[in-house]
């Protein structure tokens, strides 16, 4: 069955439960109604008869009289009567507002629907929901696929990383740390192999590099000095440790590999220009006019800044989205750097859902929130699990710029898709 089909049979059981109160007091039979009224009249001329007879008996009437009042009484009782000849015709007009009734409630509300009700919005949605749900059997039956393949072929390295990648994705991150720790064990001499894994195993404790996955991160750097990720990765775990000369040297090599003008290397710059703004005048102005620190001597400047944000889904995305999907809910400067200042992490399964963002949930101890004045808040659904948006991604924002300790909870839905 067809979601359209539901959605009519869902409107059609509607229709008969409207028609359910309206039918019944039509259709209700008057003869038992007029039965008890004739039986109550009865009744009431046999008592009047008998009065009559205990009066004869009485001599309070005479014979003559008795015959006279009972002859009224009995023409009185049969006019009477005569009146519920009309009951039939009652019943036959009840059933003609019945059956105009019957026809006429689903076709107006079918009418009214197709002039005021979101017809087209329907049949987007729905549409929208079946092409996601084909994409969700196509990526399972996929995934199905690449497993027997790598069952018969445990050798196939890319099938292995391809494997990972599509758990980290879907943040599966112990099955992506194990299907991409086989890829490893098959070639450790591969920087894209290794970085791989490093990134599923941090995944794995919370996105935090200690350890292991940098282990990882400095093989690749030896066998791939200017690897971009691998200089990335370096540097977010020096500044996760503040280790900041380090982090410099990681992001300048970074920034010197990258696109000019590109969002990641205006990322990358900002991120310079707060760790040492002399050190990103070789990269773009722009980087270091937006890193505005917040001044000191604003109003409320000694308040640490927090804001609470309730965040919700669009209800017209529920079908595209899968539940176990990365939501990041984050503050960033109004007027400064691209990057998050604050970011919280959680699915889509915890939506509806309310957080508190402040200084404590910084990215890097560097770039806080205490740094600026006011905000842009919003919420993304990453299918990737990266903070950074990507094409495909959905995401929302918080209306107008947001102050440091806004007096009331800040609303964010997710309704628009990243192009």
């Amino acid at each position: 069955m067809t979601s359209l089909s539901t959605f009519w049979i869902a409107a059609g059981v509607m229709v008969l439960f409207a028609l359910s109160f309206l039918l019944p007091p039509l259709l209700r039979r008057r003869d038992q109604q007029t039965l008890d009224e004739t039986t109550a009249e009865i009744a009431v001329y046999r008592e009047r008869l008998r009065e009559l007879r205990a009066e004869l008996r009485s001599g309070t009437l005479t014979e003559e009289q008795f015959s006279q009042a009972r002859r009224e009484l009995e023409e009185a009782m049969a006019a009477d009567l005569a009146t519920g000849s009309s009951v039939e015709l009652k019943t036959k007009r009840h059933w003609a507002t019945a059956l105009i009734l019957v026809v006429l409630t689903p076709s107006l509300a079918f009418v009214t629907y197709q002039q005021l009700g979101a017809s087209d919005e329907v049949a987007q949605f729905l549409a929208m929901e079946k092409e996601s749900q084909q994409e969700m059997d196509n990526m399972r039956h996929a995934m199905e696929g690449l497993k027997a393949r790598l069952a018969e072929n445990p050798e196939d390295i890319r099938g292995w990383q391809l494997l990972g990648r599509t758990y980290l994705a879907t943040n599966e991150f112990a099955k992506a740390a194990e299907a991409l720790g086989r890829a490893y064990a098959l070639d450790d001499e591969n920087p894209d192999v290794i970085l791989d894994y490093a990134e599923s195993l941090a995944a794995s404790q919370g996105r935090r590099l200690q350890g292991a996955p940098l282990k990882l991160v400095h093989r690749a750097l030896e066998l791939a000095p200017q690897h971009p990720k691998a200089l990335w990765l370096a540097a977010v775990n020096a500044l996760q440790t503040s280790q900041n000369e380090e982090a410099k040297t990681y992001l300048e090599r970074l920034a010197s590999q990258l696109p000019p003008g590109s969002e990641e290397e205006r990322m990358v710059r900002a991120h310079l220009a707060q760790l040492s703004p002399e050190m990103a005048a070789s990269g773009t102005t722009e980087a270091r006019s937006q890193a505005t620190p917040r001044a000191s001597t604003d109003e409320g400047s000694n308040q640490a800044p927090r804001i609470e944000v309730k965040v919700a889904l669009d209800p017209t995305l529920e079908g595209e989205v899968s539940e176990t999907s990365t939501v990041f809910v984050f503050a960033r400067a109004a007027q400064g750097p691209p990057m998050p200042l604050a970011a919280a992490r959680h699915q889509v399964k915890d939506l509806p859902l309310t957080v508190v963002l402040d200084d404590s949930m910084a990215m890097m101890p560097s770039m806080k929130m205490s740094n600026f004045n006011e905000f842009k808040v919003g919420a993304r659904i990453s299918w990737s699990g990266n903070p950074m948006p990507q094409s495909g991604d959905f995401e929302g924002f918080a209306k107008g710029i947001i102050p440091a300790a806004p007096s009331d909870p800040v609303s964010v839905t997710i309704n628009q898709r990243v192009p």
